[in-house]
């Protein structure tokens, strides 16, 4: 597997906008294949107007409601603060028919998807709003609407709030993607990209992993409603800051792609079920996959989960902390390696069986776990975990958890709960060849029962089963 983080098409685009520069600065004229743009330019008109491969310069200010279809390998960059915007500012009246609410006409999306907790029985409405940068909750009724809520009469187009709006920004979003369509090979960086109304499983940048190839750099992806970015076969995420969106943060899908050097934090802020799919990276059905150094923090789902037939995927050097539910997660899937993370805090909830590990197997075969820092929190959650299951069969054979091969681990429990080890809920023994060694464990806070080999156990029953042979534990 090529562990390399680097991309030549990334770096070759640096040393271009160098040199554009540099031109730019001794004739005073943009070079051919160079449009520069503004907030008040019809950008689609200049897009569809230019040859495959024009770099478009976006000047500093805020372009709203902006939805580009680029050309194959079009190149998007922005100088300053660029900031995307996909909402529509309101304009609000006190209600004529006499509510005692303010009102204003907006024009409603009806498509809803997704599964929401039942605390947030709205998420699947992709249109948010928001009052000075500051969302607003959801309701279902104008009736007793209180303040920082607001209510969306679909069938008439009106939107109420509760007090006088007076004197604030008032946002709606309102537009799907920022980037979407089949191009291949677009580049997109140095950007802001910032409430759009993407429904849940699809990007603001990126669409439903349409495009292939796209590079994404230096991007900050925010209140966006579905996911931040979304990016098919071939495409690179990298030093980029993905947060506040409302389902999910990034998703990968295809071969040889590449999520490096992010954070990605805080997302799901609209309420998915994070087992139907939220939280902060979600990968299906990949090939070769990359995720390295990133730093992946409160987002409520798991951090990172490689979902459905995903091979040869590479976790390396990332940080993974205060995940609502999973750290790492690689699940009905096949051979990977996780190695060098630092994963902490995951899954602090009351927790049953092995859910909510900090580095999980589900029904997974063939991965090798190693080198990672692993710290349960006394609250709940779990070390590492094997879980094998009935799922039936994916692209390499049946999803089954064997021949995974966890070492050289150090694994820390700050409470008396929390275990590693494997689990099944087959009747059969397809959970052959899984072997932990080599791995280093500290109880800080007592209990005993800190392993599960198809049964809760001991440090000493782990090792009566052969595990852990050379392994240390409990200081």
């Amino acid at each position: 597997m090529d562990t390399s983080v680097s991309h030549p098409r990334a770096r070759s685009l640096n040393v271009f906008l160098l040199g554009l520069a540099f031109a730019v600065s001794l004739t005073g004229q943009t070079p051919p294949g160079i449009v520069n743009l503004s907030p008040a330019d019809n950008i689609q008109a200049a897009v569809t107007a230019a040859p495959e491969g024009t770099t478009f310069v976006l000047q500093a200010g805020v372009y709203r409601m902006l939805s580009v279809v680029p050309k194959n390998n079009d190149i998007f960059t922005g100088t300053g603060s660029v900031i995307l915007n996909g909402s529509q500012i309101l304009s609000f009246k006190l209600d004529p028919a006499g509510s005692g609410l303010w009102v204003a006409n907006a024009t409603a999306s009806t498509f809803v998807h997704g599964t929401c907790q039942s605390a947030y029985p709205l998420c699947g409405y992709s249109q948010d709003l928001f009052v000075d940068n500051v969302l607003q909750t959801p309701t279902s009724s104008s009736i007793g609407l209180a303040p920082k809520s607001w209510y969306f009469d679909r069938g008439n187009n009106a939107v109420y709030v509760s007090s006088n709006p007076a004197g604030h920004v008032v946002e709606l979003s309102m537009t799907t993607n920022a980037f979407s369509g089949s191009a291949t090979g677009v580049q997109v960086n140095h950007l802001i990209v910032e409430k759009y109304a993407c429904p849940a499983q699809n990007g603001a940048i990126g669409a439903n992993k349409s495009g292939t190839g796209w590079i994404v750099d230096h991007v900050e992806s925010r209140w966006n409603h579905g996911a931040g970015i979304e990016l098919g076969s071939g495409s690179q995420i990298s030093n980029s800051f993905i947060h506040h969106n409302g389902q999910l943060g990034i998703a990968l899908g295809g071969t040889n792609s590449v999520a490096s050097n992010n954070e990605i934090s805080w997302n799901n802020y609209s309420g998915f079920d994070a087992g139907w799919e939220a939280g902060g990276g979600k990968f299906l059905l990949t090939t070769n996959l990359a995720v390295q150094s990133n730093y992946v923090h409160d987002n409520k789902g798991p951090g990172l989960w490689t979902d459905t037939d995903n091979v040869g995927t590479l976790y390396e050097n990332n940080t993974v902390i205060n995940n609502l539910n999973e750290g790492i997660k690689h699940e009905v899937s096949f051979n990977a390696i996780i190695r060098n993370n630092t994963v902490k805090g995951n899954g602090n909830i009351s927790t049953v069986w092995l859910w909510n590990a900090q580095i999980e197997l589900q029904a997974s075969s063939n991965v090798e776990v190693y080198g990672n820092t692993v710290e349960v929190p006394a609250g709940g959650g779990n070390g590492i975990a094997l879980i094998n299951e009935s799922r039936g069969a994916g692209t390499l054979g049946t999803y089954v958890a064997a021949n995974n091969n966890v070492h050289n681990n150090t694994i820390t429990y700050l409470g008396i709960g929390g275990c590693s080890g494997i689990v099944d809920s087959t009747t059969g023994n397809t959970a052959v060849g899984n072997r932990f060694d080599y791995d280093h464990y500290i109880v800080q806070n007592g209990g005993t029962v800190h392993w599960n080999w198809f049964t809760g156990m001991d440090w000493k029953g782990l090792l009566a089963v052969g595990q852990e042979t050379h392994g240390s534990c409990c200081n």
